[in-house]
């Protein structure tokens, strides 16, 4: 980290004083949104009441008191609020004092802009050269992630439907509310070493609808938010699948029957012989030999050593050439901008915190790749 530091002082210093005097206009374009909202909702109300002394009408006074305590606690608490949004579940990470979404408000539509704007700048001018210190020949698209087809394709979420179009559209015809909300950002592809792999911040959530009448209401689901990775892996004929444990065996034995169900396959449990690992990870496979010619002892020990260290959600599987990776983290590639709001101090030195961020969940991504060893021999045979 101390390599990392000087890197940002000497290589990312002109790029982190370009950010941070745009961040420094950007808070002073909000503050001038703010007054200019505000002049306007007092132009309104001072309309408002002079019509209503006109008229001496106690019904649009009434009116106009209950619409401005309505519209006064409404966008003071979202223009305020900077506890950020939790996940509902935790599937996402075991350590969750991390594990949070900030959503910037949507003041106006001009200062939307302005922040997708900075969003954007971050990521060219500081996120991708952060990026290059880890992957070479690198491919940056900060507003794409994948298809659902490749998550599908990864069996690492059985709950999901095979095709989310087609279920929400006749969800939607029989009035029967239930959506699968698929998102995300920032899609990498690129080589780590002599390793092609692709990520991409990615958000799967499902909402329905629950109760009737008056008692109805909607919920929310979390089923995964974090850095879901694809790394090509030689001669692999069987699938093997490996759950967290901490989501609990009953959970992944269920997930597993439905999956065996669904694609008319027969994944049973294997045991490992590594203490660390099985404290970590349950393993599903076809193919005995092959899941443990995968799951190698060094890997078994990697594997377990990198859980036992990052106390996060992990899933892998190993199916058509390819290893698919589900690290359940909080917020990734997007810029801290919570002290650029209202009664908020301007810290400038966040960017460098954004920095040292993303250079921590590309290490993970690193290290979990040197972990499974993929040039290795043993996939190679």
């Amino acid at each position: 980290m101390s390599e990392f530091k000087t890197y940002l002082k000497t290589d990312l210093s002109r790029q982190i004083e370009i950010l941070k005097d745009k961040k420094v206009n950007l808070k002073n374009y909000i503050r001038k949104e703010i007054i200019r909202k505000f002049i306007i909702y007092l132009a309104i109300n001072a309309t408002y009441i002079l019509v209503t002394l006109s008229f001496m009408n106690g019904f649009l006074f009434f009116i106009w008191f209950t619409g401005n305590t309505f519209f006064t606690i409404t966008f003071a608490f979202k223009l305020f609020d900077t506890s950020g949004r939790m996940k509902s579940i935790k599937k996402v990470s075991i350590n969750s004092k991390d594990d949070f979404y900030f959503e910037f408000p949507k003041i106006t539509k001009n200062v939307d802009q302005k922040v997708n704007a900075y969003f954007l700048d971050c990521k060219k001018l500081l996120f991708k050269p952060i990026i290059e210190l880890f992957l070479v020949n690198i491919d940056y698209f900060p507003k794409k992630f994948f298809k659902y087809e490749k998550v599908i394709e990864s069996k690492l979420f059985p709950d999901l439907p095979i095709d989310i179009n087609l279920y929400n559209k006749n969800n939607n015809e029989r009035n029967s509310y239930s959506k699968f909300h698929f998102k995300g950002s920032d899609a990498v592809q690129g080589y780590l070493g002599e390793n092609y792999i692709e990520f991409c911040e990615l958000d799967i959530s499902e909402e329905k609808e629950s109760g009737a009448g008056e008692s109805s209401g909607r919920t929310y689901r979390e089923i995964f938010h974090g850095l879901f990775l694809i790394a090509d892996y030689k001669n692999i004929q069987f699938k093997t699948i490996l759950q967290s444990v901490f989501l609990g065996s009953l959970i992944s034995e269920f997930d597993m029957s439905i999956l065996n169900f669904r694609e008319q396959i027969k994944l049973k449990k294997i045991k490992v012989q590594n203490f660390i690992f099985n404290k970590h990870f349950s393993v599903f496979g076809e193919d005995d030999i092959e899941a443990r010619k995968i799951l190698s002892p060094v890997i078994l020990e990697n594997l377990g050593n990198f859980a036992e260290e990052n106390n996060m959600s992990i899933k892998l599987s190993f199916i058509n050439n390819q290893v698919f990776i589900a690290l359940g983290i909080g917020q990734i590639f997007e810029p801290d901008l919570r002290d650029v709001l209202p009664l908020r101090k301007i810290n400038l030195d966040l960017i460098e915190k954004d920095a040292e961020r993303i250079y921590n969940e590309i290490s993970l991504v690193s290290d979990i790749i040197k972990d499974l060893r993929l040039n290795s021999h043993i996939q190679s045979e």
